[in-house]
């Protein structure tokens, strides 16, 4: 009898099956992803999930050969370690996550696998008018020597598809009213701005140029855009939050990345700030990575542990990604500002660029993951995300555990924003550091238990 198709589509952009031959489970097994159909039907969604994700961690988990064992070994032992149906939903698959050395490789349970996704695939999602603030302090003194501040409000970043957008504000109009008061700062601002709901229409007043303009806003639901462009000192910065698939715009991060370099093009020195950045979708890094390399340059070599979508057998899949063409941003001159919070793939759009232009870096050494995960459904609704990916730049180093060293070293943030601007100015340092020679220990933590928030990193989504 042929074994259930359980599973999943999206690798190699064909559906892929978990698929077992028709040899029936030995005696000396109780779950065997070899049982047929009606066998595998009869059990419990506790045991189903169990199987699941056994063969998944099997097939993709980089360290799988020496950590995952038969799925025998964990059935019911949950309870026996802690594990209990009070606190886990599947005590068992819980367990076995649990003895994995890899911090990234996490089981997440069907009730907060949701959010878990929405997580990955969307970025942060609020209600307002969708705009953020330069606050310019003024000290206004009487001839008595007494001295007060206000506070004006600049429209430093209109988020495009947002509220303001749509209503046509501009970068650089000054916010003067919302619904009759005067903001004293950007605090005051969004203390005001938390009065309304979505679908209310509220008037501002602001001020462009010499002209006063009134005009109605209608708050709503929006995606916080991940990419941000400033001019500092006549260099334009551009800020890259995190890699997401959808933003304030449907193409997502990449989109994002793509319009910033237009609105900056003509521009000879551009700062790339990936402070922070904790990763994200590894198409977007790579994809605008090359839109900064002129052609057949090597950007990274990904090696994954995947199934063929034919033999649907696991097997080890190593993708070199080249430029195909020039990037609209090729021929500019780079500087790099990251930190010890830049992580994945951050790290990989930093590796990639830098190994091929020599741009230097300034700030900090990165996090030091080099490593990828990829996502999927399991048969009983949650979501596991199995470290399947290790990554290598286009000399086959890696900055795994170590991170990635800064030319110019600077732990204050507005001082390395300065070096930053000095050297797009100049426009000449060129790298000379490598990659770390210390574990920075983000590989060598305690497993924690439990249902844990998101390590972004760099990923994959598998679909079902």
């Amino acid at each position: 009898m042929k074994f259930t198709h359980l599973f999943i589509a999206g690798l190699s952009a064909a559906a892929l099956l978990f698929q077992a031959c028709t040899t029936s489970a030995s005696d000396e097994e109780i779950l065997s992803p070899y049982m047929d159909e009606e066998s595998f039907s009869r059990l419990p969604k506790a045991q189903q999930e169990l199987l699941f994700t056994n063969f998944f961690l099997q097939a993709m988990y980089v360290n799988a050969e020496t950590e995952v064992k038969d799925v025998n070994k964990y059935l019911d032992e949950g309870a026996k370690n802690g594990f209990t149906e009070d606190d886990y939903e599947f005590p068992d698959v819980s367990y076995m996550y649990s003895t994995l050395s890899d911090n990234f490789t996490n089981y997440f349970s069907p009730y907060i696998a949701e959010r878990i996704l929405k997580q990955l695939v969307y970025s942060e999602a609020t209600a307002g008018i969708g705009a953020d603030f330069q606050e310019i302090i003024e000290t206004n003194c009487t001839t008595d020597g007494l001295c007060t501040n206000s506070g004006t409000l600049v429209f430093k970043h209109v988020y495009k598809n947002g509220p303001a957008d749509k209503a046509g504000v501009l970068k650089g109009d000054t916010l003067l009213t919302i619904d009759g008061t005067g903001p004293r700062n950007e605090q005051h601002f969004r203390r005001l701005e938390a009065v309304f709901d979505a679908g209310e229409t509220v008037p501002f007043t602001i001020k462009r140029g010499e002209d006063t303009l009134n005009i109605s806003i209608t708050f709503d639901q929006y995606f916080s855009p991940t990419v941000f462009v400033d001019m500092v000192d006549s260099i334009p910065v551009i800020t890259v939050t995190e890699f997401t698939d959808t933003t304030v715009l449907v193409t997502g991060t990449y989109g994002e990345f793509l319009d910033a370099l237009e609105e900056t093009a003509g521009a000879k020195s551009t700062i790339i700030d990936l402070r922070g950045n904790p990763g994200g979708t590894v198409e977007h890094c790579v994809n605008m990575a090359a839109e900064m390399l002129p052609k057949n340059d090597t950007i990274i070599t990904i090696i994954s542990h995947t199934i063929d979508s034919l033999t649907e057998e696991p097997y080890i899949d190593t993708t070199t990604y080249i430029t195909k063409e020039d990037g609209i941003g090729a021929e500019r001159y780079y500087v790099i500002l990251a930190d010890s919070n830049s992580a994945s793939c951050a790290e990989l759009m930093v590796a990639g660029v830098v190994s091929n232009t020599k741009s230097p870096v300034v700030g900090q050494t990165t996090y030091g993951k080099a490593i990828g995960q990829s996502y999927l459904e399991t048969i009983a609704g949650g979501l596991t995300g199995i470290t399947s990916m290790r990554l290598l730049d286009k000399n086959w180093g890696t900055y795994q555990k170590y991170g990635i060293v800064p030319d110019f070293e600077e732990g204050d943030s507005n001082k390395a924003m300065q070096k930053a601007v000095e050297l797009a100015k100049e426009g000449t340092a060129q790298r000379t550091q490598g990659y770390g020679t210390v574990d920075k220990g983000h590989f060598t933590l305690a497993k924690k238990h439990g249902n844990k928030e998101l390590d972004r990193g760099l990923f994959r989504i598998i679909r079902r």
